[in-house]
């Protein structure tokens, strides 16, 4: 009797909250000037709480180690200021001169393209093959991330308080813990943070080593604004499954419109192995397959994240992604939820027909 009320509270409570989640997506939409810089406050915030909490172990005064990290702050964001505005600028600048190498190469995949028998017209090629296209949402991502470091005295500022306020927090738990009782939810909240900490800390660390590497390899094989390229690797590697190809795609063109088949043969190979290693073998062994998304996951939320905070946001979609699910997780009521926002289980190593026999003799 009580069952179809109880199914529709369900279905009310259900349609409630995805109302509520489309006014908060509006909301942060219209504020997304404000939200943008205190996320990315945030996000620097959370890295550099293990620096904080290693040196508050080594007796460093609070106050020096906020002060120390601050430094190197400023430092980072001045350097990736400088580089941007220098490189993109060069960068933008030299485009139209690789228009009259453009052609010689479509001349060569023209030539190679009627031999195999195919009815391409070379304008329609040259349209789809611009490098231009490329380039260009380059430049305009590094710009939208160059206007959001213009607030940095807001970020630094932000970061400053919030490595303050990390700092006394345990002792705010603990005094939550011994008047109100509710260990368990503070369990809970403890493994989230130290979830978060953990994945965007590590996260962090091999997106910077495949940044330097990617920049080191590039500079080696002679292609221009290989630090340029080193600082796109590094911010798209937050983006698991597309994030290297989608680096790899500038420094691949600019590799052929620059040394020829050569050189795009031996910047391709590279980068292939390079990010093939990184996302195969060391991310895996370093983070766990725990802290990951689905594909569909990964593309669903750099849609809705760049809409919503634009393309920064799609810089900081999977972080935030990955937050929301370290929180359904960390709930057992929730749970469901985050496995459905995680990637497929391993398949058991178990042959299916092995499994079907075992099963046949249990039965029988």
């Amino acid at each position: 009797m009580d069952q179809a009320p109880n199914t529709a509270s369900r279905a009310w409570r259900g349609l409630v909250a995805f109302a509520a989640v489309i006014i908060v997506i509006g909301g942060m939409k219209t504020a997304s000037d404000l939200i943008v810089p205190f996320l990315l406050a945030l996000s620097i915030a959370i890295i550099c709480l293990p620096p904080l909490a290693w040196m508050q172990r080594h007796r460093i005064p609070t106050t020096l180690a906020v002060g120390i990290l601050i430094v190197v702050i400023v430092a980072a964001m001045l350097g990736v200021g400088v580089l941007i505005g220098n490189s993109v600028g060069k960068f933008v600048q030299d485009l139209p001169g690789y228009q009259d190498r453009l052609q010689g190469v479509l001349g060569q995949i023209m030539a190679l393209v009627h031999r195999l028998g195919w009815d391409v017209s070379p304008g329609g090629l040259k349209h789809d093959l611009n490098p231009n296209n490329a380039f260009s949402l380059v430049a305009t991502f590094f710009r939208s991330l160059g206007s959001v470091l213009g607030d940095g005295f807001l970020i630094v500022l932000t970061v400053l308080f919030l490595l303050f306020e990390a700092s006394v927090l345990p002792r705010k738990l603990n005094t939550m813990s011994s008047e109100e009782r509710s260990h368990r939810s503070l369990d809970v909240f403890s493994s989230f943070v130290e979830s978060v900490q953990r994945y965007v800390f590590l996260k962090t660390a091999i997106s910077l080593g495949l940044g330097l590497f990617v920049a080191l390899v590039l500079w080696a094989l002679g292609v221009r604004y290989a630090m340029l390229w080193g600082l796109l690797a590094f911010l798209l590697n937050f983006v698991p499954n597309i994030g290297a190809f989608l680096s790899a795609i500038p420094p691949i063109l600019l590799a052929l419109l620059q040394g020829g088949w050569p050189q795009f043969a031996y910047v391709t190979g590279s980068l292939l192995a390079i990010h093939f290693t990184t996302g195969n073998i060391i991310e895996p062994v370093l983070m766990g397959e725990r802290l990951g998304l689905s594909t569909l996951v990964v593309f669903v939320s750099l849609i809705i994240w760049g809409w919503v905070l634009g393309p920064v946001g799609m810089l900081l979609s999977v972080p935030l992604t990955m937050i929301i699910r370290i929180g359904f997780e960390s709930n057992p009521q929730t749970r469901w939820l985050a496995v459905l926002l995680g990637p497929a289980p391993r398949p058991s190593s178990e042959h299916w027909l092995v499994a079907w026999i075992r099963r046949r003799f249990r039965n029988a």
